[in-house]
């Protein structure tokens, strides 16, 4: 009779178990540094790597890079096809191969290798635990089982004839007596700790064919028959799950939550939490391989190992849909929920609509150059008709039976963006337009909104309230009511210009804008900005939750705050606002959120909040989202490679002190494996031997060390996320700078004897060196005479070179060194030549000021060379793409001139366009290679009657204020 040990029942899964919409996933393959694509076996060692198995060699991850343990490494593996991982209670990690032979890689960084014994089979080893004992058990396929001691000592049970053993699947695992139960072809098989080998009782009723166990961290155990999912309780089996209509199930992972997670063989991976069967949607399903292993790691990703590469599961607040899950582009402008539930997405790709939380699917909206729009604002007609927006192409209609109108230039509409839409109290639509504000009339008729002929701008937002027209533009506020237009405008450097969205909140309005927040309560405006501990300029959209919580966008990621906060600190109750932010590292693919767009985020009537971005349409639950916010652990840091003068070090082993000759280039690397968002890991770092400051290195995760004294030293470091506090230190490597053969003791008592010699023989050479003084005398004067000689011919050569240096620096004053076009000084001079001849009744004449965009951040993130060629190339591009009679000056850092003579501000405006379209164009730009394009904004202005130098300059220089404030990138002209 079999004794079977008491097994533990199955946990229910906790109740905050995440919806599978939470979890980023991230997909690595060949392309991305994993030498071959089917990972076999996934486990964690203590200072946190993850490591792989795969047919091409032993691959480690820290977060940032794979490194490739294989037969050409140092030290060399065996061999390179990797069959099963194991951890065993000292952190060390046991790895097999594809014939039979086994290594080790210990907790402090040794490797040990064991040829595979004459008497066991040279197949691969498919799977390895390790008992109780310490003890590793290795699975050969097909050929039974053997053992090996930490100390290496190897022993191999041979299967008899027609035994069970013989035919065993790649699966097996302990149970709490020490037995180790088997999978095979023909059922589950159990070898207990006497060696005694025997099938579960007939009672269990098990079916009769693959079976293979798994036994969970919290003492679980499951058997896996093909399809079905028992449970061992109360020592007898459970059907938990059957799952015939996914297919046969080929890994099987229980996570800290107690929710199972199942690979199988061809419908990729399914997630069970009590009685749900969840496969993973379409947009987030990972796989369609086969499935090969599953492990999670210490901060709660899953990984997933299949034959089409790595898959990481992140459970984040955030994840997003991009192009690559159906959307129609990945520049996210605008999300709208209409009355079904079904979200409206405009991109920059065009427009999709998601319908019961469904992939994506693309509407094409017909235009006239065949090319789909970019979608900026959309709004729902009470009839269900979707009105949307566009960057360039029109107007556009979709009716709840799919047609499509299309509005433009023939319709009364004049060209431009739309970013803004919304209907009057007598439902007509109001039509925020690049020229001013529209109505549409009856027969899809476009034409200027009476009330609002002064306005002719931009238009970035509207909001209706009764009769009461909220029109937001580049410039301020404009109010109509009764027919009349009110300006408010916001002075001083705190005060806002661009006016990005208006939100109602009970009887209060508020203004999102680039100076902040304002509250219009009762005819009194309030403003909430830095000064109040808001963090950023620009806010583009406030949203409000279910739970009394506002959500802000901006170019710098969301931030949370209760509503009562943000009341109390504009009713001056509070000092300063309290808020969460949130970017990167919580899930978002990017924190810049979309802008001057309506409506640029929506909240999903299940609380689900939508937000368009940069990169893809990022969403959260916010009935949920308080779990996320408790900060994942410090990272562990660990030691990444040691090198000297270039060339790295293998035989160092975690305790051992290097010796380092003196005046050698040291170079230490560290990591701290992480997964949460590990290039924003910060380190700090101290050396006990050179001081006992710590110092930050942010970032960088290299030390290197070149000019030490003669001393022993002992690096340590520590890592943290952001704004945690720095855990306990972590004691890296401990080394020794060996002195030169000068700089011993025994050198400097020698040094001291021959120096009493020495002063003994100068004694005697003070006489002779008297004599001596009178011939070095006479030799000192004849010197002299030459030198001064010299130094006439010197003078004359001087002056030759001065005279030619002259000539040259005539001809460079009006020349900009860097870039080769006119500078500061031959602009102005052209300027005011032109003034003298227009105040005179000569020809008007056009000037513009052109900025580079983000050029500090071409900088900072390259270097001031690559900085320096960009300023080349784009001299390059405005000498190229302007008239032979125009002036192009290089006016200040990034700052350019351009002098258009004899031009009307219409033409000026063409020919600043084109030049516009060839930045855009060009494809060879200096940083091309990693961020894409070089942009301008600029301020375009006509002479005027009067003008002087400085008024023309400081009103094109405010219209590119202008430019740079409604998003950069385009032209503003006045």
């Amino acid at each position: 009779m079999l004794a079977l040990p008491a097994f533990s029942a199955h946990a229910a899964p906790s109740d905050d178990v995440s919806s599978l919409g939470n979890y980023a996933i991230k997909h690595w393959t060949t392309q991305d540094g994993l030498p071959q694509n089917s990972i076999r076996d996934i486990v964690q060692t203590p200072d946190g790597r993850m490591w792989f198995a795969t047919w091409e060699g032993l691959v480690s991850y820290d977060g940032l890079d794979f490194h490739v343990q294989n037969r050409g490494s140092d030290p060399a593996l065996p061999d390179n096809g990797i069959g099963a991982l194991a951890l065993d209670a000292a952190g060390d990690m046991w790895f097999s191969d594809s014939r039979g032979d086994v290594g080790r890689h210990d907790s402090d960084g040794s490797w040990h290798f064991w040829p595979h014994e004459a008497s066991a089979p040279s197949t691969i080893v498919q799977s390895m635990k390790v008992d109780r004992h310490d003890d590793v058990w290795m699975l050969y396929e097909n050929h039974g089982l053997g053992t090996m001691s930490h100390s290496g000592r190897f022993h191999y049970l041979t299967p008899g004839h027609n035994e069970p053993l013989s035919s065993i699947y790649r699966n097996m695992a302990f149970d709490a007596s020490d037995s180790l139960w088997l999978g095979t072809y023909s059922g589950i098989i159990i070898r207990d700790k006497d060696g005694h080998v025997r099938q579960p009782p007939a009672s269990w009723d098990l079916p009769h064919g693959l079976s293979w166990p798994y036994h969970a961290p919290d003492g679980t155990f499951w058997i896996v028959s093909d399809s079905r999912i028992f449970s061992i309780t109360d020592n007898k089996p459970r059907l938990a799950y059957d799952l015939r209509d996914q297919g046969r199930v080929t890994a099987l992972l229980q996570d800290r939550h107690g929710s199972l997670w199942v690979g199988t063989e061809d419908h990729g991976l399914l997630r069970l939490s009590g009685n749900r069967v969840e496969v993973m949607p379409d947009t987030l399903d990972p796989t369609g391989g086969r499935i090969l292993s599953l492990a999670e790691d210490t901060e709660g990703s899953i990984w997933v190992g299949t034959n089409a590469g790595l898959f990481r599961l992140q459970e984040t607040p955030f994840s997003s849909l991009r192009r690559h899950n159906g959307l129609s582009g990945d520049f996210v402008r605008t999300v709208m929920e209409d009355h079904t539930g079904a979200l409206w997405v405009g991109t920059d790709g065009g427009l999709s609509r998601i319908i019961n939380g469904d992939s994506p699917e693309t509407m094409y909206l017909p235009t006239r150059s065949g090319h789909q729009p970019e979608v900026l604002s959309s709004i729902e007609d009470h009839d269900g008709t979707v009105w949307l927006g566009t960057y360039a192409d029109g107007l556009f209609a979709v009716a709840p039976d799919g047609t499509i109108r299309h509005l433009d230039s023939t319709s009364g509409l004049p060209a431009g963006n739309v970013r803004a839409l919304a209907f009057d109290s007598n439902h007509s639509l109001i039509v925020g337009t690049q020229r001013g504000l529209f109505r549409l009339m009856p027969g899809d008729k476009v034409e200027r909104y009476a009330a609002s002929k002064a306005l002719s701008g931009l238009i970035t937002a509207i909001f209706t309230k009764g009769d009461t027209l909220w029109i937001g533009t580049l410039d301020g506020v404009r109010v109509i009511r009764d027919g009349k237009v009110r300006a408010t405008r916001f002075s001083g450097v705190d005060g806002a210009h661009t006016i990005f969205g208006f939100v109602a909140i009970g009887d209060d309005l508020w203004l999102t804008t680039d100076r902040g927040l304002y509250r219009y309560r009762q005819g009194r405006m309030t403003h909430i900005g830095r000064d109040a501990g808001l963090p950023v300029d620009s806010v583009f959209t406030l949203i409000r939750d279910n739970r009394g919580y506002l959500w802000l966008t901006s170019n710098r990621g969301l931030f949370r705050m209760a509503l009562t906060d943000l009341e109390a600190v504009a009713d001056g109750r509070r000092k300063a606002l309290s808020y969460i932010q949130l970017d990167e590292t919580n899930g978002l693919s990017s924190s810049q959120a979309s802008g001057s767009a309506q409506p640029s985020a929506a909240l999903a009537r299940d609380g689900t909040l939508w937000i368009a971005t940069a990169i893809g349409l990022a969403r959260t639950d916010t009935n949920s989202f308080d779990k996320f916010l408790v900060k994942p652990p410090p990272p562990p840091v660990a030691l990444d490679g040691v090198a000297l003068d270039g060339r790295d070090i293998h035989d160092l082993r975690k305790g051992d002190v290097l010796h380092v000759p003196s005046r050698h280039n040291l170079t230490i690397r560290y990591t701290a494996p992480s997964y949460i968002a590990p290039k924003e890991i910060l380190f700090r770092t101290t050396i006990t031997g050179a001081g006992s400051a710590w110092t930050t290195t942010g970032r960088s995760r290299t030390l290197e060390l070149t000019s030490l004294p003669p001393g022993a030293y002992t690096l340590t470091t520590s890592a943290a996320h952001p704004g945690q506090v720095w855990p306990r230190p972590v004691t890296l490597v401990r080394f020794v700078i060996d002195p030169k053969w000068w700089q011993r003791r025994q050198f400097w008592v020698s040094c001291a004897v021959a120096l009493c010699i020495v002063i003994a023989l100068s004694y005697w050479g003070i006489v002779w060196s008297y004599r001596a003084e009178a011939n070095r005398l006479a030799r000192v004067i004849r010197s002299r005479t030459t030198d001064l000689e010299a130094q006439t011919r010197e003078k004359d050569a001087l002056l030759a070179r001065l005279e030619i240096q002259i000539d040259l620096t005539a001809r460079q004053a009006r020349e900009d060194a860097l870039t080769g076009v006119y500078n500061r000084r031959a602009f102005d001079e052209a300027v005011e030549k032109m003034l003298t001849g227009a105040n005179a009744g000569g020809p008007d004449f056009c000037l513009a000021i052109v900025d580079i965009d983000h050029f500090k951040a071409i900088n900072d993130t390259y270097s001031h060379q690559t900085g320096d060629q960009v300023l080349r190339q784009v001299a390059h591009v405005l000498e190229t793409h302007t008239h032979p009679a125009d002036m192009v000056a290089r006016i200040g850092g990034e700052e350019f001139g351009i002098l258009l003579p004899a031009q009307t501000l219409e033409t000026a405006i063409a020919r600043l366009d084109s030049v516009r379209e060839a930045f855009h164009e060009k494809t060879d730009w200096e940083i091309s290679r990693s961020t894409g394009l070089v942009t301008f904004s600029a301020g375009l202005t006509r002479f005027e009657a009067g003008d002087t130098i400085k008024t023309l300059m400081k009103r094109a220089d405010l219209l590119l204020y202008g430019a740079k404030n409604a998003g950069r990138d385009r032209i503003h002209n006045g």
